[in-house]
């Protein structure tokens, strides 16, 4: 397996009330109040062919609620897309990886993400001449979960960390929102375990229950 997609869906169940301004330092969950709380699924079990097939099954999702599309690939680097009207907010975790080679998975979704971005990604000659040419190159919206309580220096400061693997970004960006118990369940199911590896397969189909 060379990547993953997972759905996260905050609901606001029974009498929660969303807030467009949640509380700097509430988890989504708290931000949006009452009785909301995570859904969190496999929505594939390989890298999307790009963003708007990405985008496209999200939306398939017909969340009613918050949604935030995490995608990992090959352990490697990650993204954050939240469908939005007319568009969608999203990250990706480091832009120097459009430099490789052309059959690299992901590559495609990481040149539409940059693409959608307007953003130009870094050239080699860029990345040889940054001061740690072997950090991340995090790019996007990166105050995309501020309306969840999650800032964009936390943002900053997950994604610009490039000593762990990219799934554990992801985690580290679920405890901030506040379903990491459940997130670390469904990568377990994956074969993402604390060391990091993957258990292997391509199986493409979904998983998990919501």
């Amino acid at each position: 397996m060379n990547g993953f997609v997972i759905a996260a869906q905050l609901t606001e169940g029974g009498t929660g009330d969303y807030s467009a301004d949640g509380a700097d330092g509430a988890d989504g969950a708290a931000a949006y109040g009452g009785a909301a709380q995570w859904r969190v699924r496999v929505l594939k079990r390989s890298v999307p062919d790009g963003l708007e097939s990405l985008v496209r099954d999200l939306r398939a999702l017909r969340s009613a609620g918050v949604l935030v599309g995490m995608v990992c690939v090959e352990d490697d680097w990650c993204a954050l897309v939240r469908p939005a009207p007319g568009g969608a907010t999203m990250l990706l975790g480091d832009a120097s990886v459009v430099v490789e080679d052309d059959d690299e998975p992901g590559i495609d979704l990481a040149r539409d993400i940059l693409d959608e971005l307007d953003v130009d990604g870094p050239t080699d000659e860029d990345i040889d001449d940054a001061d740690d040419p072997d950090a991340p190159w995090p790019e996007g919206d990166f105050d995309m979960l501020s309306d969840l309580g999650v800032g964009e220096q936390v943002v900053s400061v997950i994604f610009d960390d490039g000593e762990i693997l990219a799934s554990d970004q992801l985690l580290r960006v679920a405890e901030e929102l506040g379903f990491d118990e459940e997130l670390a369940e469904v990568l377990d199911d994956l074969g993402y375990g604390s060391d990091g590896s993957d258990g292997g397969g391509d199986d493409d189909g979904d998983g998990g229950a919501w």
